[in-house]
């Protein structure tokens, strides 16, 4: 039986994903996941006065991290909780505007309706409550099993409550922002009754370009481009990475920290030709787990309190993991980390691995972000609970725009998630926006990759140990020209043994024996689960076992052969 079983009332708000798409720098991303922290944080901090305990997130002092949704134990009323948020979120939309007008003076501001409505209408706000006497109600009507909980109730009924729309978008007129498009550029007098016959598009486009030029110049060219037409909300986001208001809000000592704005670098991927890494993952089976703890007597409540304050933990230490090791960055003169984390709490994080160009400093290559990834089910475990990871890497080329990478992230994710979990989703996205996709259990990862072995017989650690010349990786291109001349003599159909026999022949009998041992999931003596290479179970059809074989072999060839980075930096 639950300890506070009374009620549980459960909180989140929306949208979480869209609202960190529509980023163009590292900059935006940063303040989005502060800001959603920050939102959380506010109902958090409302329920605690309120005498209610916080069962998740346990922790609501990690900047990037905060889950947006809130399960508090007790009666925490909604007008209660959406005063908060909505106060919260009203105190960042003010001191943005105020800051602005501060800042460039010499402008006369009729924009104020405008940010009115983005400080009242730019979330749905969603709150629920379970109690015994409704738990046992639903129990009745034989919808609700009987081993549903508390709980578990509460947060069914928040997420039927999502459903239900009843938010108000929105309307703009003129020009949409630069960066997303789904918003009228923010200027002074955006909100000035314009007409055809005295008016004209040519003074507006003036106003607005000499509205940025001044912006751009008060803030710096590294925060705002002088070319960008940002929305409101973008405004917002990029405003609040910056001291003098961020400092507004981390004045108080238990709202969350925030990094100093004065060592906040830009990746900017697009001006260096700098290929980058995305990830975005999160843990296998959360609900199986805990419903396993539950099984085995723990309170739920409890559980999920231990288990956020873990992940939490996990999260807020993730950054320091991030290459290169700390032996690298003592020979390289104490290099800050190949990489920043954009969000890591609970079991969701996104981050990216690049590296700024430097003097006698070479560019971050995809091996690099391969060999810290052969190290992540190691740093995953940190957090102590028994729970796999499914990440997706995308190795996105220069120009490829950042709401597209990060589409891409979501979607190499879900491919990690689709193909069994517990695995590396590897993603080559190309300028064109097309790409190349391998997905590959952890376990056996850094096995296939590393031994690979072109036809001169060159492996990579052979390679490094001595280098040939100017050659210190094997020559991908041969496995990759026998795939793609194959392929293009329809050589793969309905037969495994061409894609076997390749195998064999570039990484190794025994590699191929491992292969074919563990297509799919498989349990050894002691009973214990290994992740099957190609999915947890055969396909019903035999054509679809086939062909789900021969994809993976094709597919490992062509992103191999990308992720050699000396082919990877001339694409």
């Amino acid at each position: 039986m639950d300890k506070d079983n009374q009620c549980y009332t459960v909180i989140t708000f929306a949208p979480v994903q869209g609202f960190i798409e529509k980023s163009r720098k590292l900059r935006d991303l940063y303040g989005s996941s502060f800001l959603l922290s920050y939102l959380a944080c506010a109902i958090c901090h409302a329920a605690k006065k309120h005498d209610c305990r916080v069962v998740s997130p346990a922790l609501i002092n990690v900047t990037q991290g905060t889950p947006n949704q809130i399960i508090i134990a007790g009666n925490f009323p909604e007008n209660i909780a959406e005063a908060a948020f909505n106060q919260a979120w009203q105190t960042v939309v003010e001191t943005c505007q105020k800051y602005i007008e501060q800042a460039l003076n010499t402008f006369t501001y009729t924009w104020q309706r405008e940010w009115n409505a983005w400080s009242n209408h730019a979330w749905e706000f969603f709150w629920t409550q379970s109690t015994d006497a409704e738990l046992s109600q639903a129990k009745a009507t034989d919808i609700t099993p009987e081993d549903v909980t508390l709980m578990t109730h509460a947060r069914r009924k928040l997420n039927q409550l999502k459903t239900q729309r009843n938010w108000i978008a929105i309307n703009w007129q003129g020009e949409s922002s630069t960066l997303s498009g789904t918003g009228a550029i923010a200027y002074p007098r955006m909100t000035d009754k314009t007409h055809p016959l005295n008016s004209s598009m040519a003074e507006q486009t003036q106003d607005i370009n000499q509205f940025y030029h001044q912006l751009s110049q008060h803030l710096g060219e590294s925060i705002l481009d002088p070319s960008e037409r940002l929305s409101i909300p973008e405004l917002i986001k990029r405003l609040i990475t910056l001291d003098a208001i961020a400092n507004q809000f981390i004045s108080e000592k238990d709202l969350p920290s925030i990094e100093i704005p004065q060592s906040f670098v830009d990746l900017n991927r697009f001006d260096n030709k700098l290929w980058a890494g995305y990830f975005q993952g999160d843990g296998d089976k959360i609900g199986d787990y805990l419903r396993h703890l539950k099984e085995k007597g723990a309170d739920e409540a409890d559980s999920l309190h231990t288990f956020s304050q873990a992940m939490m933990e996990w999260g807020r230490n993730l950054k320091y993991y991030l290459p290169p090791t700390q032996a690298e960055r003592v020979k390289r003169r104490n290099l800050d980390a190949d990489g920043r984390i954009i969000y890591a709490g609970g079991d969701d994080f996104l981050g990216v691995l690049y590296r700024i160009p430097e003097p006698n400093q070479p560019k971050l290559t995809a091996q690099d972000c391969l060999n810290w990834f052969y190290q992540f089910p190691q740093i995953w475990q940190q957090h102590k609970h028994k729970i796999t990871v499914s990440v997706g890497l995308v190795w996105a080329a220069p120009s490829v725009p950042q709401r597209d990478v990060l589409q891409h992230c979501r979607e190499a994710e879900k491919s990690a998630k689709n193909k069994g979990r517990d695995r590396l989703a590897i993603r080559i996205l190309f300028n064109s926006g097309n790409y190349l996709e391998w997905v590959c259990p952890w376990w056996c990862l850094q096995q296939f990759l590393e031994s690979y072995q072109d036809r001169e017989g060159d492996t990579l650690a052979a390679l490094q140990e001595k280098p040939k010349g100017n050659k210190t990786t094997p020559n991908w291109t041969h496995f990759y020209n026998d795939v793609t001349t194959l392929e293009s003599r329809h050589a793969f159909q309905e037969q495994t043994q061409i894609a076997l026999g390749l195998f064999e022949l570039y990484f190794t009998p025994e590699n191929r024996q491992c292969l074919e041992t563990h297509l799919w999931d498989t349990s050894d003596a002691d009973h214990q689960q290994k992740t099957g290479i190609l999915g947890n179970q055969p396909h019903v059809q035999e054509k679809q076992n086939i062909k789900a074989l021969n994809n993976w072999v094709i597919n490992l060839a062509k992103v191999g052969f990308h992720l050699s980075s000396s082919v990877t930096e001339n694409a």
